[in-house]
């Protein structure tokens, strides 16, 4: 029997949680979506292009789930290092079993490779050079060495990446080298949603609260506003939706009362308080207040 940890990956069950924002498979979403279907069927990597919480994980998550296959990711950052995408050894297992397969733990990025998941690299762009080289080997000869147990392992036939990012000009991105960029061949752009397709994810994440049309039409003006003001260098994301939607709900529920523009207000100040972030010498608790009284008529109690 074998005392190989990679090697039983096969045969092992991942239980991955769901994402909490739903997708709506139209609009822009569609489209996406069938691109990144032929392209999985092409053979060809995928890549998505769109600002934070325009919906790509979700859209991903929905993917695998379609195909069948595990899903498996890592947000790349300056604090991600090859370990955390390969595996290392766990310092319990080793007082135990020295530094033997036993004691090996694979990352996000081995168990995907090996057992042909969906591997969702997201924020590439905002990974280390040095890092990102780790992937090449697996994408383009479909091969990955573990420096840790120093052997070559077989990567699946049924393994897929998706790459996801912000788009260049945002804060802590890097131009993403070529070598990367060569492997995945095919890019799609996703932005915010249109409304009609952002008020029904928003509407299938509040199933267990009653809010009327007005209102939710409301807090989807409140977002769109600070994604089309220049002076907002990150906006309200779809979560940010979903969230002032929930809260406005619950506290409402709370206090026996139907949800009215103060309830509205007090919410969105509570999740767009650091939802959203303003450009340089601008004021995130003035442009709040004012864009609240400008959109509700009371920036809240």
């Amino acid at each position: 029997m074998t005392t190989d940890p990679l090697a039983l990956l096969s045969g092992a069950k991942i239980t991955d949680l769901h994402d909490h924002q739903d997708i709506v498979l139209e609009g822009q979403y569609r489209e996406a979506y069938d691109a990144m279907l032929d392209a999985h069927n092409a053979g060809l990597y995928v890549g998505l292009i769109g600002p934070v919480g325009a919906g790509k994980t979700a859209l991903c998550r929905k993917f695998a789930e379609d195909l069948g296959k595990p899903f498996d990711w890592v947000t790349f950052s300056d604090l991600v290092r090859p370990s955390n995408l390969i595996g290392s050894f766990d310092p319990t297992l080793v007082f135990k079993y020295g530094f033997a397969p036993e004691a090996f733990s694979p990352g996000p990025f081995t168990i995907s490779a090996l057992q042909g998941g969906v591997f969702l690299a997201n924020e590439l762009n905002r990974g280390d050079e040095y890092v990102l080289n780790v992937l090449l080997d697996a994408l383009e000869e479909r091969k990955l060495y573990v420096p840790s147990l120093r052997s070559w392992y077989r990567v699946s036939d049924d393994f897929y990446l998706i790459a996801a990012m912000n788009p260049s000009e945002h804060r802590g991105t890097r131009r993403l080298p070529s070598a990367v960029q060569d492997r995945v061949k095919v890019w799609v752009e996703l932005g915010y949603p249109k409304r009609a397709t952002e008020l029904k994810i928003v509407r299938s994440r509040c199933g267990e609260y009653e809010l009327g049309a007005a209102q939710l039409e409301l807090v989807l003006e409140l977002v769109d506003h600070t994604r089309n003001d220049p002076a907002v260098e990150r906006p309200a994301s779809i979560r940010s939706s979903i969230g002032i939607a929930r809260l406005a709900a619950e506290r409402s529920k709370r206090l026996g009362k139907a949800v009215d523009n103060t309830t509205l207000a007090e919410a969105a100040k509570l999740v767009l308080g650091q939802a959203i972030l303003m450009k340089p010498g601008r004021s995130r608790e003035k442009y709040l207040e004012s864009l609240l009284v400008r959109v509700l008529g009371t920036a809240g109690a």
